[in-house]
C-alpha cells in the first residue's frame, strides 16, 4: 500500500477534527496500528490541534472566586443557623430558613468568562476544511499530470517506432545503393504477369559473383500457410532461388543461392516451405534478363 497517498488523501484530518463516518474512522484506526508513519502523522496531527485549542484558552475573571463565595453565602447561613440554635428550645416548631438558590454563572454580569469550545471547535472545522480543500487541489494536480505523463509517454513511443522504421529504411536504401555500386550489376524489373504496368519486386543480379538480391516493392503479404518463391530460368527451365517473407520493414532480401547465367527470373506464390516445381496458375510477377 502507498501510505504516502493515503497520508495526503486528507482522511487523518477528517479523522483528528472528528468529521468521518463510523467506518472511516475503523478504517483510520487499523491503518494507524500497521503503518507507523501513518501512526507518526496522526499523532502529529492531534498534537498540532490541541497546541492550537490551548492557544485560545481563556482564564476566567480573578474574582470569580469571591463572588462564588459570597454568591453561597456561607458565613451567614452557618451564623443564622446557630442563633436559631440557641435561641429556639422547641426544634419541631423552628421556621427553617430557606436559603435562596442563584445560578453560579451569570452571562450578564460575565460576558467574557463563557466557555470558549464552541469557537474552538469551529476554528478546527473551518482548519480541517481549508486542508481538505487544499489536499483536493494537490490531487487534482496530480490527476492531471498523471494524465500528461501518459500523454508523452504514449507520444514518445510512437516517436521512437517512427525513428526505427526511418533507420531501417535508410538502411536498406543505403544497401541497395552499395549493390548498385557494385561492377556487373544488373537490373531487372519483375513486373506483374496480370495487365497491370507497375513492377511488384526488382532483382538486382550479378552476373560475375551469382549474387541475387531481391527488392520488395509493393507484394502484398500472404497468408500464415503460404510463402513466396523465387526462381531463376535457365536455359529454358526453372531453378528454385528459394523462398522469401514479406515483412513490415525489411525490403531487400539477399538469397543465398548464386546464379552465373540466367535467362529470366520469376516469383511463384507457393506453400509454407516451397515447391519443387512451380506453380503456374499462381504466377505472381515475370522478368526477363534481356528486356
Amino acid at each position: 500500500m502507498n501510505t504516502k497517498e493515503y497520508i495526503e488523501s486528507g482522511i487523518l484530518e477528517e479523522y483528528v477534527l472528528g468529521t468521518v463516518s463510523p467506518q472511516e474512522k475503523r478504517e483510520v484506526e487499523c491503518m494507524s496500528s500497521i503503518y507507523p508513519e501513518i501512526r507518526q502523522e496522526l499523532d502529529q496531527l492531534s498534537a498540532a490541534l490541541e497546541e492550537y485549542a490551548q492557544t485560545l484558552r481563556r482564564e476566567p475573571p480573578a474574582d470569580i472566586k469571591t463572588w462564588l463565595l459570597n454568591e453561597l453565602e456561607f458565613g451567614t447561613s452557618l451564623n443564622t443557623d446557630v442563633n436559631e440554635s440557641a435561641q429556639s428550645t422547641d426544634t419541631e416548631s423552628a421556621e427553617i430558613t430557606e436559603t435562596p438558590i442563584r445560578p453560579l454563572y451569570s452571562k450578564e454580569e460575565y460576558p467574557n468568562s463563557r466557555p470558549t469550545f464552541r469557537v474552538t471547535w469551529l476554528v478546527a472545522a473551518s482548519l480541517g476544511l481549508i486542508v481538505l480543500v487544499f489536499a483536493y487541489f494537490l490531487y487534482s494536480q496530480l490527476q492531471g499530470s498523471q494524465q500528461t505523463l501518459s500523454s508523452l509517454r504514449s507520444a514518445n513511443q510512437e516517436l521512437t517506432e517512427e525513428v526505427r522504421l526511418l533507420r531501417a529504411h535508410q538502411a536498406e536504401s543505403d544497401q541497395t545503393l552499395a549493390i548498385l555500386k557494385e561492377p556487373g550489376t544488373r537490373v531487372i524489373r519483375l513486373n506483374p504477369t496480370d495487365s497491370t504496368t507497375s513492377n511488384l519486386a526488382t532483382i538486382y543480379w550479378n552476373a560475375s559473383t551469382g549474387q541475387v538480391n531481391l527488392e520488395i516493392d509493393s507484394l502484398v503479404r500472404p497468408p500464415e500457410t503460404q510463402q513466396y518463391q523465387l526462381w531463376a530460368i535457365v536455359d529454358g527451365k526453372p531453378v528454385d532461388a528459394g523462398v522469401f517473407d514479406v515483412g513490415e520493414t525489411t525490403r531487400v532480401v539477399q538469397q543465398t543461392k548464386k546464379f552465373l547465367k540466367a535467362d529470366a527470373f520469376a516469383i511463384t506464390l507457393e506453400r509454407r516451405g516451397g515447391s519443387p516445381t512451380p506453380t503456374l496458375s499462381t504466377m505472381v510477377v515475370l522478368g526477363n534478363v534481356n528486356s
